[in-house]
C-alpha cells in the first residue's frame, strides 16, 4: 500500500484538456450579480509565504465570507437551487429570483440536501429567498453548533446516526414527493444534472480569480477535496483550452477518498474518521467529479489535522479568518518537497493560488503527534491504517 504522506503524480494530467462548459458562464455570473450583497471575494497576496515555499508569489482566495455565509458553497447551492426550480416549473432560465420565488411558494415546494456543515446551511439560505421550507439532514457526527447555524436559517435539521453518505441517502429518500427538490452536491448513479449545475456555479470564483489576477499566469492552484464537487469546478477552469497550470488536491489522512480512487485508478469508497476538516470527512468521490478529476489533477496529497490547524493560524495571523478546510491548501503547499516543486514545474517565478474555502468555527485543537508522547505517533498512524483500506 502506498503511503499516503508522499505525492501521488498523475502524468498524464500535464496534457489534458477540460471540455467546454455546459452552463453558460454569462448566465450564472448574472444570477449572483443578482443576489442580494453580491461582491467578489478578496485575493489575498502573501509575500512572507512565498519567501517561505520559496516562489515568486502565493495569493489566497478568501471564501470565509461569500454573501455573509460562512464559505462559497452558496455560489453552487445558489445556481443549483434555482435551475432546480426553474425546471420543476417550467420557467424561463432568465426569469427573476423575485417571481422564482413566488411561483415556488404557490407550489408549497420544499429544497432538501445533505451536508457535513457549508452546503447544508447555503441551501437553507436560498430557501429563505425563495421563501420556502428546507429540510436539511446531517450526519451523526455533527458538532452542535453546525446544525444551530443551519437551524438559524429556518432549516429543518434532522440527525442521520450514520455518516455524511447515510444522511445523503436520507435526504434522497424524504426528497421523493411531489413538492420535494434535492438539491445536492454529490452525483450518484443517475443523479447528476443537479450536482453538475452546483459545479457550475462555483465557476463564478475561478473567473473572479483571472479578472484578480489580470495579466499574471497562474503555474499551480491547490484544491481541497471532500467529495470533489469543488476541485471538480477548480480543474474544469484551469485546465481549460489555452491554460497551462498545474492543479494540486489535497485531503485529510483520514479520508482521502480521491487519493485512494487515484491509486486504484477506479472510484473507491472508503471507511473515515473523524477530523477537524469537516467539510472534507467523504468517503467517495461524486461520480461525476471522478469522471473528470481521475484525468486532470496533477498530483494529490493529505494532511493530518495538525497540519490544517497550524495553517489555519497562520492564515488568521496574516487577517484571513480561516477555519481547517481552509487551512488545508496551505498545508498541503507546505508539505511540498524540492523534488515534488521540480515534478510540478515550480520556481522562483511561480505564482500559485491557494482556495480558502471555509472560516473559522469550533472544532477541538488536534495533539501534535511530534509532542514528546511516544504513543502519540502509533495513535495518529492507527486511526490513519483503520481509515484506509489495503
Amino acid at each position: 500500500m502506498a503511503s499516503l504522506r508522499h505525492m501521488y503524480f498523475n502524468p498524464k494530467a500535464k496534457s489534458w484538456t477540460s471540455p467546454e462548459p455546459i452552463s453558460s458562464p454569462e448566465d450564472i455570473d448574472r444570477f449572483h450579480r443578482a443576489l442580494p450583497n453580491y461582491e467578489p471575494t478578496p485575493l489575498v497576496k502573501l509575500g512572507d509565504l512565498a519567501k517561505e515555499v520559496g516562489v515568486g508569489a502565493v495569493y489566497v482566495k478568501d471564501e470565509t465570507s461569500r454573501f455573509g455565509l460562512p464559505a462559497f458553497k452558496i455560489l453552487g447551492a445558489s445556481w443549483g437551487a434555482f435551475r432546480s426550480i426553474v425546471e420543476k416549473l417550467s420557467l424561463s432560465l432568465d426569469s427573476d429570483i423575485e417571481t422564482v420565488g413566488i411561483t415556488a411558494q404557490s407550489q408549497q415546494l420544499t429544497l432538501y440536501a445533505a451536508t457535513e456543515g457549508n452546503h447544508g446551511r447555503a441551501v437553507a439560505r436560498m430557501g429563505s429567498i425563495f421563501g420556502i421550507a428546507t429540510e436539511i439532514h446531517v450526519p451523526a457526527s455533527m458538532h452542535k453548533s453546525t446544525i444551530k447555524l443551519i437551524e438559524s436559517e429556518g432549516a429543518k435539521v434532522i440527525v442521520s446516526k450514520g455518516r455524511y453518505e447515510d444522511a445523503m441517502a436520507e435526504a434522497e429518500f424524504a426528497s421523493k414527493h411531489d413538492k420535494g427538490i434535492m438539491v445536492q452536491d454529490t452525483a450518484f448513479g443517475s443523479y447528476q444534472t443537479v450536482p453538475q449545475w452546483i459545479v457550475d456555479g462555483y465557476g463564478t470564483m475561478m473567473r473572479e480569480v483571472d479578472e484578480q489576477l489580470g495579466v499574471t499566469n497562474v503555474d499551480l492552484v491547490i484544491a481541497p477535496v471532500g467529495v470533489g464537487s469543488f476541485a471538480q469546478s477548480v480543474v474544469s477552469h484551469f485546465k481549460r483550452k489555452g491554460t497551462s497550470t498545474s492543479t494540486v488536491t489535497v485531503e485529510p489522512d483520514t479520508a482521502a477518498c480521491l487519493r485512494k480512487s487515484l491509486e486504484a485508478n477506479t472510484l473507491t469508497e472508503i471507511p473515515t474518521t473523524s477530523t477537524i476538516m469537516a467539510g472534507l470527512n467523504c468517503g467517495i468521490p461524486s461520480t461525476i467529479a471522478w469522471d473528470l478529476l481521475k484525468n486532470g489533477v496533477d498530483a494529490s496529497l493529505t494532511v493530518s489535522d495538525y497540519e490544517a490547524h497550524q495553517s489555519t493560524r497562520y492564515l488568521q495571523s496574516r487577517g484571513i479568518n480561516a477555519g481547517p478546510c481552509g487551512g488545508s491548501t496551505l498545508a498541503a503547499l507546505r508539505r511540498l518537497r524540492p523534488a515534488d516543486k521540480s515534478i510540478l514545474g515550480l520556481d522562483s517565478n511561480s505564482s500559485i493560488v491557494l482556495f480558502c474555502t471555509e472560516r473559522s468555527r469550533d472544532y477541538d485543537v488536534p495533539q501534535n503527534i511530534s509532542d514528546e508522547d511516544p504513543f502519540a505517533l502509533p495513535r495518529a498512524l492507527d486511526q490513519i491504517n483503520s481509515a484506509v483500506p489495503t
